[in-house]
C-alpha cells in the first residue's frame, strides 16, 4: 500500500492567512508540538515599502488558546533560519541562504525585507520550546509594518513524530 506523503510525512497548516501587513498585528493560529518533531515555520512576503521590514517573531504557549505565552527567542547561529529573497524575480532565486544574521532579539527581521519578496523558513525543532515548563504549543506573529501596504502568508510545515503509518491521525490542536 502506497503511502500518501501529505498527513503521515509532512504536514502543513495554515498559521497566518494572506493579509496586507500593514493593518494591524497579524497574529497566526496556535499549533501544537505534541504530535510533531518539529514545525517549519515559513513566512512569505511581497514587496512593500522601504523602511517598513516586516518582523517575524515566535511565541510559545501552554495551551490553544495562547495561555501563559511567552517568547520563542529564535536561535541566532543555529543554522535552523534560511531565506530567499529577490528584489524583482524571487523565482529564479534557487538557492536558500542562512539567514541567521537576520536574527535580533530573537525575532527575524531584515533591513532590505521591504524592498524585496521574501521567503523565510525557521525551524521549530519540538525540544527548543519550554517543554518541561509546560509548554506545547507556538505562532508565528507578524508585528504591523506601517502605513504602505505588504502582502504576507505565513504556513507551518510539520514533520509527525509517527511518520508513514496510515492509522495516524494528526490533530494540529
Amino acid at each position: 500500500m502506497a503511502i500518501n506523503p501529505l498527513g503521515n510525512t509532512i504536514d502543513i497548516v495554515g498559521a497566518i492567512r494572506p493579509v496586507n501587513l500593514a493593518t494591524g498585528a497579524n497574529d497566526g493560529d496556535w499549533i501544537s508540538l505534541k504530535n510533531y518533531d518539529g514545525i517549519l515555520v515559513v513566512f512569505h512576503t511581497t514587496i512593500g515599502t522601504a523602511g517598513e521590514d516586516p518582523t517575524l517573531n515566535i511565541d510559545q504557549a501552554k495551551t490553544a488558546a495562547g495561555g501563559s505565552s511567552k517568547d520563542y527567542s529564535i536561535p541566532s547561529a543555529a543554522k535552523k533560519v534560511y531565506k530567499k529573497q529577490a528584489a524583482t524575480d524571487l523565482l529564479a532565486t534557487g538557492v536558500w541562504t542562512l539567514a541567521d544574521s537576520d536574527i535580533s532579539g530573537g525575532n527575524w527581521i531584515n533591513t532590505d525585507a521591504a524592498e524585496q519578496e521574501a521567503l523565510v523558513a525557521v525551524w521549530v525543532d519540538a525540544s527548543d520550546i519550554d517543554v518541561d515548563g509546560g509548554f506545547d504549543f507556538i505562532r508565528a506573529t507578524v508585528a504591523d509594518v506601517g502605513v504602505g501596504a505588504q502582502l504576507g502568508a505565513a504556513y507551518y510545515i510539520g514533520v509527525p513524530k509517527h511518520r508513514n503509518r496510515p492509522d495516524a491521525v494528526l490533530s494540529p490542536l
